[in-house]
């Protein structure tokens, strides 16, 4: 799939009306705080950045080209 799509249509979340990313950094939901994830609110972006550069598929392929 490619990441033309934003990140709750990639992942299928489902979470998209409550997601902070929600309507405008679908692309970019990495760098969004309170973002869902893992089936759980996430922390601001210096405390996810690890997770999502190691186990993202979405991050890898929006910033990686993976």
């Amino acid at each position: 799939m490619g990441a033309v799509v934003n990140c709750w249509d990639y992942q299928k979340c489902g979470k998209q009306d409550e997601c902070p990313a929600y309507p405008n950094f679908g692309k970019t939901c990495f760098s969004v705080s309170g973002t869902y994830c893992r089936g759980a609110i996430q922390g601001a972006y210096k405390e996810k950045i690890q997770f999502c550069r190691k186990e993202c598929d979405f991050y890898k392929e929006v910033v990686l080209g993976a």
